[in-house]
């Protein structure tokens, strides 16, 4: 679909993790003007009332009211279900199919998901400066989801979100429809089949993770083709927009990062993004201009003539660029990270500024600072970001730390602007979670990794 279609070669996170950059994706705006800054078990009492008060609209909102019923294959929920008919991740199986699934199936997945989760426990009590507090602490978070691995087992493989997902398409055929399906299988441990993966006997625990991950992507990409099959089956597949894209990348060890998403790097920022429509883009394209998730929402409403202007969207719609009236949208782009570390980062084509605000960037997770508080980086001669140039180039630094300052004021700004004109106006329907479904959703995200 890349080789067909529309392939933006530089596209970045707006943070490197989930709650803010999916929103960022589905708004159209930075999380610092949207409201949720933090992720999973940090997000705050403020981040929801600013959130509220705000009045986001997430994709969902924009195209039913535009006569597109919406369908999502997710378990997030909280304000992600919001403008979705269907939301969700159980699909309707007869008898015989539950029967071989629970019976078969799921059991194999969970024992192989427990046993991936204490290999990589193995690997990050070596990297890390741990004690035997933390380990055990570890171990216990890795046995006290045991139960749940049933249900995580379901959403972090392709082929169950891939089945689901073909049944609300032949469902919903005969009528517009936008349908999001959120793929886990990239994020730890990397489930996949085995046929996906290296073939190779004489592996490091290390090098065992790099051929799982590698198989993961391969096992998604394997389902996005299935998903292609099966709009062709239907003769939807010329009528239809792929948009494919990540919410964050991931660390496979660079920067003494092991297996996880933190870190202002390359390997954690940059992420796909490709248009793929048979019949919409007759001519495909390598675009290399900077572009951020916050593009893609503005870009749709270009593309389905819905008015932008009330929406107030923070991206910038990449029609011009589709239409080879602009080469760039933007000098640079700029991310931030908060959950394991506090950092901000602005890059342009040539160089990336990063810095933490405290002065010290501590990273909880690895018990460490990565590289230093403040670093700087030749893109075009270093793109691996192996050399440090902040105390050989301190005049530049200093440049973009003030643009960075600058930019960040812009969006405060902004938030704040929108806070005081709809003092007061909160959305009736306000963002609740009964006790059940907080303690489903924190167990998720325990198993996940993102819960101290």
């Amino acid at each position: 679909m890349a080789e067909e279609g529309i392939l933006f070669e530089n596209c970045y996170s707006c943070w490197n993790t989930t709650d803010q950059s999916l929103t960022s994706i589905l708004s159209g705006r930075f999380p610092r003007t949207h409201g949720i800054v933090h992720h999973g078990d940090k997000i705050t009492v403020d981040d929801l009332k600013i959130y509220e008060r705000l009045g986001i609209n997430l994709l969902g909102d924009l195209l039913r009211k535009h006569g597109y019923e919406t369908m999502a294959v997710d378990w997030m929920g909280r304000w992600y279900k919001r403008g979705f008919d269907f939301y969700g991740y159980k699909p309707d199986h007869n008898f015989i199919q539950k029967f071989f699934y629970h019976l078969f199936k799921l059991p194999y997945l969970h024992v192989k998901y427990m046993i991936d989760n204490i290999a990589l426990l193995k690997i990050y009590s070596k990297k890390r400066k741990t004690s035997v507090r933390t380990n055990l602490k570890s171990l216990k978070g890795v046995l006290k989801t045991f139960r749940f691995t049933f249900e995580l087992a379901r959403i972090q493989d392709a082929g169950y979100v891939t089945s689901l997902a073909e049944q609300l398409i032949r469902e919903r055929k005969d009528a517009p429809f936008f349908l999001f399906l959120h793929y886990w299988d990239t994020h730890s441990p990397y489930n996949c089949p085995k046929k996906f993966m290296d073939n190779n006997k004489k592996q490091t625990p290390v090098d065992l993770y790099l051929s799982k991950y590698k198989g993961a992507v391969r096992y998604v990409d394997h389902h996005l083709g299935r998903i292609k099959e099966v709009l062709k089956d239907e003769h939807l597949l010329n009528n239809t927009l792929f948009i494919i894209t990540s919410d964050h990348g991931e660390s496979l060890t660079e920067h003494d990062i092991h297996f996880d998403h933190h870190g202002l790097y390359e390997a954690t920022t940059h992420v796909p993004l490709i248009f793929y429509g048979p019949e919409i883009f007759r001519e495909n394209k390598q675009i290399k201009s900077l572009i951020q998730h916050i593009d893609i929402v503005p870009t749709i409403c270009d593309l389905l003539n819905i008015e932008k202007k009330p929406y107030d969207y923070d991206g910038f719609s990449l029609y011009p660029i589709l239409k080879d009236e602009k080469k760039e949208l933007r000098d640079f782009i700029f991310n931030e990270e908060s959950y394991v570390q506090r950092k901000i980062a602005i890059r342009n084509h040539k160089y990336k500024y990063i810095v933490a605000p405290d002065g010290k960037g501590y990273c909880n997770y690895c018990q460490k600072v990565h590289v230093g508080a403040e670093e700087l980086y030749d893109l075009t001669l270093d793109p691996e970001e192996t050399k440090n140039l902040v105390d050989l180039k301190k005049e530049l630094a200093l440049d973009m730390k003030k643009q960075l300052e600058s930019f960040v004021s812009a969006l405060d700004k902004k938030r704040d602007d929108g806070l005081k004109r709809k003092k007061g106006e909160i959305r009736p329907a306000k963002i609740r979670l009964d006790p059940e479904e907080e303690k489903k959703i924190r167990k998720r995200l325990r198993s996940l990794g993102y819960m101290d």
